[in-house]
């Protein structure tokens, strides 16, 4: 029987997924505290950050959940795969919620109404209730 194992190979893949993380995390806050994509197009700022978190959410899967080794690798993929839907479903569901009652709460065009706005004479008391209003007269 052996007295020891080697975690020589773990603890490998688990240096190089902490080393690739960190200089994921720290490339993508140094891009946008330092300044180094404010002149690009917003689109673009978005599509590169959004790239570095695929990577990084790449780099988690493979190298911290171990999802691609086992004789399970096709099952975890696929169950994280149904989850990670499931969660976008219920995201979108509740965006889609939320957007359809503020546009029944807002009064459809997603502004406030302001009743002192529309009816100033019913909340300001001082406003004389008898008085006519000036006429137009046109110049000639």
């Amino acid at each position: 029987m052996k007295a020891t194992t080697n975690h020589g190979i773990s603890v490998t893949k688990y240096m190089l997924g902490f080393i690739l993380s960190v200089i994921l995390t720290l490339l993508a806050f140094s891009a946008v505290m330092m300044g180094w994509i404010d002149q690009w197009l917003t689109g673009t700022k978005i599509i590169f950050l959004l790239g570095l978190a695929v990577i990084q959410m790449l780099v988690q899967i493979v190298f911290f959940l171990h999802l691609d080794e086992g004789p399970d690798a096709q099952w975890n993929i696929r169950s994280m795969w149904l989850a990670a839907s499931c969660v976008l479903i219920i995201i979108a569901g509740t965006w889609m919620t939320m957007r359809h009652l503020n546009y029944n709460m807002m009064g459809g065009s997603g502004r406030v109404i302001r009743s002192d706005v529309l009816y100033p004479a019913i909340l300001s008391p001082q406003s004389p209730q008898n008085e006519r209003p000036a006429e137009i007269v046109p110049e000639t």
